[in-house]
């Protein structure tokens, strides 16, 4: 779980706790991460070694991902969606799949602008800043981060799908000292 903030994916404690245990019933988090834990952490475990047995067991895993990520797809959660192909994306910057990488931010941010997903409300009271408005947030804001990065450092596509939403993050989220989104900004740049 470490290496998951690193990488810029933020789930709230309960989720982190049942990514932890293996809990795969779909209760308090998707299958999905569980399965990605085991997937990609195994390869940042100490001492792994590409072995038949830990080669086996990483295709196992990995296909067990790549089937939650496919249940995901054929959905109606489009926040689950947007959550589970930020991810795939994210890690695939850290393997250097670029290609894979460029694949699956094009969809995520597809589908923030095809379901509207926003910051905050159009109507009505903001959130009360909380760990699942944090984890929402970070999403969103990794999408902006992770489509410019590709534009920038990748040779990808000029960053035309998040101008919405970065529009709304750079000049709608109200940012004052006391509000919940001085909080959010914080936690948003914060690295650890």
């Amino acid at each position: 779980m470490l290496h998951y903030s690193k990488l810029g994916i933020y789930l709230t404690r309960e989720k982190q706790e049942a990514v932890l245990k293996g809990d795969t019933s779909n209760a308090v988090v998707h299958s999905f991460f569980v399965r990605q834990a085991c997937a990609y952490g195994m390869q940042f475990a100490p001492g792994f070694s590409y072995t038949n047995s830990n080669l086996r067991l990483l295709a196992t895993h990995s296909q067990l991902t790549w089937e939650e990520l496919s249940n995901i797809q054929e959905g109606n959660d489009d926040d689950l969606k947007v959550q589970a192909m930020l991810s795939v994306c994210t890690c695939s910057i850290i393997f250097r799949w670029t290609d894979l990488a460029r694949r699956y931010i094009r969809k995520t941010c597809r589908i923030v602008n095809t379901a509207g997903l926003q910051f905050i409300p159009t109507y009505g009271q903001p959130p009360e800043y909380s760990e699942e408005f944090r984890e929402r947030s970070t999403i969103l804001s990794q999408a902006i981060y992770f489509e410019n990065y590709m534009f920038l450092a990748r040779g990808g596509l000029e960053p035309k799908l998040t101008v919405r939403i970065e529009r709304e993050f750079r000049h709608e989220l109200q940012v004052r000292t006391g509000d919940m989104y001085t909080g959010l900004c914080m936690s948003l740049t914060d690295p650890t």
